[in-house]
């Protein structure tokens, strides 16, 4: 295994990527050759662009497919599964189909994407979510025999995020209740069949195993991503636990929906993701934290693709499974966290210059420098 640690720390927070690959088979895939004016790239949403954090995810990779001049159509889903699976099987019947898709794993549904595209030969690059381990007997790895056209996977380290989303509450309790021996925890998650969510448990109960005498935790709910399933389970779990002195939560929707329903300043909500509303929060302290930053994975995904359709293969430099660590904003750093997450701040920036088929000057891809320049 290849692994190469990027870590910088500058304006106020730390990022880091981890870059790791198991399987460097290049062979396969689509042919390699310039991309052509009729060529284009599509972004799968599993959510309404009117989502927090995947309405950003794509308006993001537009503002990079824009600077490197290469079309990107983004459609919007609606929560749902299997509409992921309709929209990415009907462009897939298109007379002219995408060269690549760039989409999210989940469970049964990218199998049969991965197939179809295979058929078409149109490359797929996922990016969001991790392949869980009982789903690798039936999709395997990028590039391989079974699936070539799966070109790279890229995807943050979810168990790390939930580990650390509760490591802050615990952090940041201990500094307002110095005297406080425990606290008691309310979890709050996406849905069973995500792959995000569980992970992000997994770091939680991580987190709670090593940490059996501080924290407690009083229950773990599903909200299945939706404000309206946190607003209206929220005051039931707090009523039935009034002792809950923080509230973990898989996403800065569902933190900001507990929020909504628990307006006592002395609860601690966490949240994940680094939206626009979620970074509002922390700096108005209706959060006390959030972890993101992998809003910019599928605008990584387009320069990836674009240099590989233009003869640089990215798997030469970051191998084909792609790990990214998130960072933590706080009310110490939030406003940097605000600058990078903003709009504004993308058409001020050169995407170019990440691609090395356009800066092959670079000699390797330095996706750090968005967070850290």
């Amino acid at each position: 295994m290849n692994l190469a640690i990027v870590m910088k720390c500058l304006r106020g927070f730390i990022v880091v990527w981890v870059i790791a690959s198991s399987w460097l088979c290049h062979a396969g895939g689509p042919p390699v050759g310039r991309l052509s004016d009729t060529d284009y790239f599509l972004f799968i949403s599993p959510s309404p662009v009117e989502n927090i954090f995947w309405g950003k995810t794509g308006a993001f990779a537009k503002e990079v497919a824009k600077d490197l001049g290469v079309k990107l159509e983004v459609m919007y889903g609606d929560d749902q599964r299997f509409s992921v699976l309709k929209m990415g099987m009907e462009a897939l019947q298109r007379p002219n189909p995408p060269k690549a898709i760039i989409v999210g794993y989940f469970f049964s549904i990218t199998e049969k994407l991965l197939q179809e595209a295979n058929a078409r030969d149109v490359g797929v690059f996922l990016v969001n979510t991790s392949v869980p381990e009982r789903d690798r007997v039936l999709v395997g790895q990028p590039r391989s025999e079974k699936f070539p056209n799966w070109l790279g996977h890229m995807y943050p380290d979810d168990e790390e995020v939930g580990y650390l989303v509760a490591a802050e509450l615990l952090r940041q309790a201990q500094e307002k209740w110095p005297r406080r021996k425990s606290f008691d925890l309310l979890g709050i998650s996406g849905s069973m069949d995500s792959t995000a969510a569980l992970d992000r448990n997994a770091g939680l109960k991580r987190f709670l195993s090593e940490h059996t005498d501080k924290v407690i935790l009083k229950q773990l709910v599903y909200a299945n991503w939706f404000w309206d399933e946190v607003t209206a389970r929220t005051p039931k779990m707090l009523e039935r636990y009034p002792s809950v002195d923080l509230i973990w939560a898989a996403s800065d929707l569902m933190a900001l929906a507990a929020r909504s329903v628990a307006p006592e300043p002395e609860r601690l909500i966490g949240g994940v993701d680094w939206s626009n509303e979620g970074l509002q929060g922390v700096k108005d302290g209706r959060l006390s934290h959030s972890v993101g930053g992998h809003f910019v994975e599928a605008g990584w995904a387009v320069v990836l693709l674009y240099d590989y359709f233009n003869g640089v293969d990215f798997a030469d430099y970051l191998g084909v499974n792609i790990r990214t660590h998130l960072a933590l904003a706080t009310s110490a750093n939030v406003d940097k966290a605000i600058d990078v997450v903003t709009e504004s701040h993308w058409t001020k920036e050169d995407f170019r210059r990440f691609s090395l088929s356009l800066r092959p000057e670079n000699k390797g891809y330095h996706f750090h420098d968005f967070f850290t320049e």
